[in-house]
């Protein structure tokens, strides 16, 4: 496989591949994925709440994998993937493997996807199927009762997502969205981390960027996704 023939993503899928031992990458060439944060969607009228502080990390945290290389570490602590799903191109080129439920014929998912600048997990009960949703692996870990580490979870309602969350910057009658902005210059961890990187400029802010989103069904939750991500 050639990287050159398919953009970012497959670089992307590449490096995942070396880092977990993966067997092979599939691209998908649809956005069936309607699921996805990363997908392209026409620009609707989203929400940002800048914060001199950044939000609790347990909003961002599901089976003990945090935002960042979800991919790379959910084949220790969920189960080994056989594929990574590839799509889109460029500033929506993104990488994803899912897990299913043993129970219930796998109806609950957990999916990890990662971007460009930015990476996401989704918790979903039913929903519409998709092209790559026979990829979903097995696994006893999954089930409807995984939650964030802040307690997010399936089945809870607007009014529990609001005790800890707060009030949404949008809301509906079927979801409820947060979405967070945070700049801090690079801490002493961060500058030695990212020492020699050529896209690295020390004295210059990180912008920190967070989402949440959560559709109901009957007024309990089916979808929960958590997104982060950071450029300079």
């Amino acid at each position: 496989m050639n990287p050159k023939h398919f953009g970012v993503p497959a670089v992307l899928a590449l490096t995942i591949i070396a880092w977990t031992g993966l067997s092979s990458a599939q691209w998908i060439a649809d956005d069936s994925d309607w699921w996805s944060l990363l997908r392209p969607i026409e620009e609707e009228g989203g929400c940002s709440t800048p914060s001199k502080e950044k939000p609790t990390e347990n909003n961002f945290v599901i089976a003990d994998l945090r935002q960042g290389h979800p991919i790379r570490e959910a084949g220790e602590k969920v189960a080994r993937p056989s594929v990574i799903i590839e799509r889109g191109d460029a500033s929506t080129g993104r990488s994803q493997i899912c897990f299913r439920s043993v129970s219930e014929r796998g109806r609950f998912k957990l999916i990890f996807e990662e971007g460009e600048v930015a990476s996401a997990a989704y918790l979903i009960d039913g929903g519409p199927s998709w092209r790559g949703a026979d990829k979903c692996v097995v696994s006893p870990k999954i089930s409807g009762n995984l939650a964030t580490q802040s307690g997010l979870h399936l089945g809870m309602t607007a009014a529990q997502a609001e005790r800890i969350l707060g009030k949404p910057c949008i809301e509906s009658n079927d979801g409820i969205e947060y979405a967070f902005d945070f700049s801090h210059l690079p801490t002493s961890d961060e500058r030695q981390r990212l020492k020699g990187h050529g896209d690295f400029y020390p004295d210059e802010p990180f912008d920190w960027f967070g989402t949440i989103q959560i559709k109901f069904h009957r007024a309990k939750a089916y979808y929960i996704a958590i997104l982060t991500g950071d450029t300079q």
